[in-house]
């Protein structure tokens, strides 16, 4: 599995604009990405023009299937020139460790 974190901060100003475009693009997600195993938009509570979305994918080629979807090119497209902070994806990786 891979594991991969976005924040991003929007600018004061598209906030309202922004929940609709997030949610265009989960509902897609959902429909086309069998493969996609988690994904969340999280709005940081104390400041809410910065987000962080979270996922998971199965492996290496879900996430290729997800970067070059066209949902998330029109995601990135209506995304982008909102933000004050650009998306930066984190990947991370599972750690197991024996108690």
């Amino acid at each position: 599995m891979k594991h991969v974190m976005v924040p991003f901060t929007i600018k004061p100003e598209a906030l309202g604009a922004v929940g609709p475009i997030i949610g265009k693009f989960i509902s897609a997600i959902k429909k086309n990405e069998p493969k996609t195993l988690l994904y969340q938009s999280l709005q940081q509570a104390d400041e809410p023009t910065k987000f962080i979305h979270v996922m998971t994918f199965s492996d290496d080629a879900s996430e290729t299937y997800h970067k070059k979807s066209k949902h998330c090119a029109e995601f990135v497209a209506a995304l982008y020139p909102l933000c004050e902070i650009m998306p930066k994806p984190i990947v991370y990786n599972e750690t197991n460790t024996d108690m």
